[in-house]
């Protein structure tokens, strides 16, 4: 069969069995297809071979919903959490988590969420009761409000594990169940620093510190959260799973760490600017003759430094914590590992949210679904699997979802310890 590459040129003829050798070769070559034994026989030199690099593929997460077709679920759900004093809050989130993962695509297959609510509704009561406990117990007494913290140390673990059990054993792909599971040590060790750094300034201020105490009762706080926001973080990558296949998550501290002192100085700019704001007005105020109630006015200025500082923070602190969080994951798919990326970048981030913030105040909160799905696209059209293969290998196993941790999962997400995934 005639060949598709170039065509060689005849030897040299050189006298003897060496030339007859070589005219063999070259005639044998002349009939094969382009190919590494033609090359070989040609004497052309070996092909490099693949970059690894060259050969991967990346592929980004789509969401395809809009904010007009969540609008009209999220409208449904207040109304009816509001008719029925918050108990109908556990079937919104229900559907508002399998809208969201419903309308989420990877390789034109799309995720979905399998939760049900009656034990989200537990949960949200625990949660209440809790809530309230740690807001009024330093009131009665600095007893009772140690004392409550030691429940929440001892049942604080319990409920972020649950949280996160449950989100990921009812949500799937392909198919496939996600999974978590941690030793209980694990767990402690992990979320009691957290928690004890955490609430270390309210204890503090709730026993009467003043002074230098107060402000070393603030020092583990400022040097140790980035170090527990990491080990939380690398304890829900690690302990994850996919099917049967787990995650991997490489340590990341010294990242978060650059992730707070950079937050911290933007924090400084927004409060130095705020002020500057604020003593502005005042000036205005004085030059006017604007005789003001300063409760009010003190209390403006707390909200609007609030909403400024979360503008000038919040954007660089949710995209670069992204980076970071994917940029040390891994799946181990048997074969191969697949890799994640975050791709998100403060600058758009935050011009996407002063947008929709702006829509959001303009319109009196009728523009949160909007927003919502605005920041839910970007968020997760940012994120890129990479993979070395032409598609995704097939995984195999399941995790079935484990309802019984659904109580974890509503008083976890009301008090915030759910920190994201």
């Amino acid at each position: 069969m005639p060949s598709n590459g170039p065509e060689p040129s005849p030897p040299a003829q050189d006298p003897g069995q060496g030339g007859d050798v070589a005219l063999g070769r070259w005639s044998l070559a002349r009939e094969l297809e382009d190919s590494t034994l033609r090359r070989e026989l040609l004497g052309a030199p070996a092909s490099p071979p693949d970059d690894p690099a060259s050969t991967s593929r990346e592929r980004r997460l789509r969401f395809t919903g809009t904010g007009s077709e969540y609008f009209r679920i999220w409208i449904v759900n207040v109304l009816l959490t509001l008719l029925t004093l918050g108990v109908y809050s556990a079937w919104a989130k229900v559907r508002k988590a399998r809208w969201f993962a419903q309308h989420t695509e990877l390789e034109g297959d799309r995720f979905d969420f399998h939760g049900s609510a009656p034990r989200i509704l537990v949960g949200r009561i625990v949660a209440v009761v809790l809530l309230a406990l740690w807001t009024f117990s330093f009131d009665w007494s600095a007893e009772l409000g140690i004392a409550v913290l030691g429940l929440f140390c001892v049942v604080g673990p319990l409920l972020f594990a649950s949280a996160q059990r449950f989100k990921l054993a009812n949500s799937s792909w392909r198919g496939l169940r996600f999974g978590f599971a941690v030793p209980r040590a694990k767990l402690y060790a992990v979320c009691l620093p957290l928690l004890l750094l955490w609430t270390a300034g309210t204890v503090a201020q709730a026993v009467g510190a003043e002074g230098v105490w107060l402000v070393a009762a603030a020092l583990p706080p400022f040097v140790g959260l980035p170090w527990a926001h990491a080990r939380l973080k690398q304890m829900q990558h690690d302990h994850a799973n996919f099917g049967a296949q787990r995650f991997h998550y490489r340590p990341s501290t010294p990242e978060f760490y650059g992730l707070y002192a950079v937050g911290l100085v933007l924090l400084l700019v927004a409060g130095a600017f705020g002020a500057t704001l604020a003593g502005l007005f005042k000036q205005l105020g004085e030059s006017a003759d604007i005789v003001s109630v300063h409760w009010q006015e003190g209390l403006l200025a707390g909200v609007c430094l609030t909403i400024l500082a979360w503008l000038i923070v919040w954007p660089y602190f949710a995209a670069r914590l992204q980076q970071i969080v994917w940029g040390h994951t891994e799946l181990d798919s048997g074969a191969s590992r697949i890799a994640f990326r975050g791709t998100m970048r403060s600058g758009p981030f935050w011009g996407l949210t002063c947008r929709h913030g702006l829509g959001v105040l303009v319109s009196c909160g009728l523009w949160w679904p909007f927003a919502a799905v605005a920041f839910a696209r970007y968020r997760v059209e940012s994120l890129v699997v990479v993979n070395g293969g032409e598609a995704l290998p097939v995984l195999s196993g399941t995790s079935a979802a484990d309802e019984r941790q659904a109580a974890g999962d509503g008083a976890a997400d009301f008090f915030g310890l759910d920190l994201g995934w």
